[in-house]
């Protein structure tokens, strides 16, 4: 790792203001910020405020700023525009609420800098409506400190003025909120997960591109913080990480910080992580480690499937007192794909068993299909099958008289609920090994709006409706208590009908 070299800030690093109160100031004072950021583990956010107050480093301070830089020199000047990568819970919003309090209405008298009648405006954005809410949640519990409460003039739900002739606006990524504005400051958050398609008016691109201009008439030229956790390799965080990333620019007043979540947080629990991890590696990877996603990425690990088989269990008879649930993967039979119904029951100990796979390879007749279908779950004294909105009422009636549910969720869904149980080692599987290979060759695939799809690959080679159907009844047999079903149900011989397991997810 190379080490940074310190170099003295040269007087006048904020070029036309000079704060009345230092961000490093108001988040050590315990009448400001203090409170909140006094704890030690603080620490990291403090080498981010110096940075942006234009400090010097010192010691492990250097360090820091050197491993999640990965630049050999400091800065010599206020970095003006900051990328912030950073993962999950490291404390970005907590951060970003008392930037933009200390911008607005501790940095200066705005009302003697701005034109006459002119307010200047710190947008806080989030990615959506609920982050907004947090984010002007932490920034209202700030703004309870008696110091800082004096400043507001006056607040609605979206604003908040301050005597000093500023404004917070706290709102969700529209370039619409930029446009004509005078900024002072534009801080974004999880801006890795905003829009990037290019005919969207509010892109990231769009949005960030709005906030230089609404800048420039600031004397000192403003402050752009864009804070996330990463995400897909795509968009505007990721082709500047990927530009400005450990290239050494002593006189540049940008840079691209990127750091796992303990990096900045050290009392996070690593054990959180770790679970996480095992869990699922692919989401954990980018949420807590930083680490880019790809486009398209396996969904799961071989070993935890093979691990999970029952080696020569090829079906499972039915057991007195053992309720048992019931997922199909229906087709037309004229297509490419094949007709499949799985049938899962869950342990005393919380173990899923999957119990029975079956599959009707196209071609075939949809009746008859589902009448053999239908005489193998009577079996299992099932009255209830769920499955996907394939056929509509079609398929309802065939099943008749079994009680055909749709599922309500989707089948990305099913299976992103079902890799935990997998990953933990809570399911037991039959030894089909077309099984293996479906669940095996899923993608997990991010579109447009950093939508996951999870799917088998493109081309006529690929199915998963083996891996639909067992994942289906897997999860439905996860999602309740164990079934038993009473001994005058079995005694009497008649079929028993589990509740609708989703609604007791």
């Amino acid at each position: 790792m190379r080490t940074a070299t310190a170099k003295a800030v040269p007087d006048g690093a904020h070029r036309g203001i000079a704060p009345k109160v230092t961000l490093v100031e108001a988040l050590a004072d315990a009448t400001l910020f203090g409170d909140t950021f006094g704890a030690p583990s603080f620490w990291t956010w403090f080498v981010i405020a110096k940075l942006i107050d234009g400090q010097p480093l010192k010691g492990r301070e250097i360090e820091l700023y050197s491993r999640y830089t990965g630049r050999s020199q400091l800065p010599n000047r206020r970095v003006r525009r900051m990328l912030l990568l950073a993962g999950r819970r490291a404390g970005k919003d907590r951060f970003f609420s008392a930037v933009s309090i200390w911008r607005a209405a501790l940095c200066a008298d705005w009302s003697k800098i701005m034109s006459a009648g002119e307010l200047g405006v710190c947008l806080l954005l989030g990615a959506d409506k609920r982050q907004a809410r947090i984010l002007r949640n932490y920034a209202e519990g700030l703004l309870r400190k008696p110091v800082l409460a004096r400043e507001v003039a006056r607040r609605t739900d979206e604003v908040i003025e301050f005597k000093n002739g500023s404004v917070l606006e706290i709102g969700t990524n529209d370039a619409r909120l930029i446009r004509g504005r005078s900024a002072i400051a534009v801080l974004g958050s999880e801006v890795c997960h905003w829009k990037t398609a290019e005919d969207s008016a509010s892109s990231d691109v769009e949005v960030i591109s709005a906030a230089e201009p609404s800048m420039s008439m600031c004397p000192d030229g403003g402050l752009l913080v864009l804070a996330s956790s990463v995400g897909r390799r795509r968009g505007y965080m990721f082709d500047m990480w990927r530009q400005n990333y450990g290239r050494d620019r002593a006189e540049d007043d940008e840079l691209v910080w990127l750091a796992p979540s303990r990096g900045m947080n050290p009392v996070l629990p690593e054990r959180v992580i770790n679970q996480a991890l095992k869990r699922d590696p692919w989401h954990a990877k980018a949420e807590y480690l930083s680490e880019w996603r790809d486009e398209s990425s396996g969904f799961i690990d071989r070993d935890a499937v093979e691990a999970a088989v029952d080696v020569g269990a090829r079906e499972r008879l039915p057991a007195a007192g053992v309720g048992y649930c019931c997922f199909v993967d229906p087709a037309s039979g004229a297509g490419p794909d094949s007709m499949a119904l799985a049938i899962a029951h869950r342990e005393r100990d919380g173990r899923v068993v999957l119990d029975v796979l079956r599959e009707i390879p196209p071609r075939f007749s949809p009746s008859a299909a589902v009448a053999e279908l239908v005489a193998l779950v009577r079996r299992y004294r099932i009255t209830r099958v769920y499955g996907d909105r394939f056929g509509g009422e079609f398929v309802r009636e065939m099943f008749r008289p079994i009680l055909y549910e749709l599922s309500e969720q989707t089948k990305s869904e099913i299976y992103q609920n079902t890799l935990p149980l997998i990953n933990s080692g809570m399911v037991r599987l039959l030894d089909i090994p077309k099984l293996v290979t479906q669940l095996c060759q899923l993608e997990r695939k991010v579109g447009s709006a950093s939508r996951e799809t999870i799917d088998h690959p493109k081309g006529a080679a690929f199915h998963d409706d083996l891996a639909n159907a067992a994942a289906g009844a897997l999860l439905m047999a996860s999602s309740k208590p164990q079934l038993i079903v009473p001994a005058s149900v079995v005694a009497a011989g008649r079929r028993f009908a589990p509740p609708n397991p989703w609604s007791l997810a």
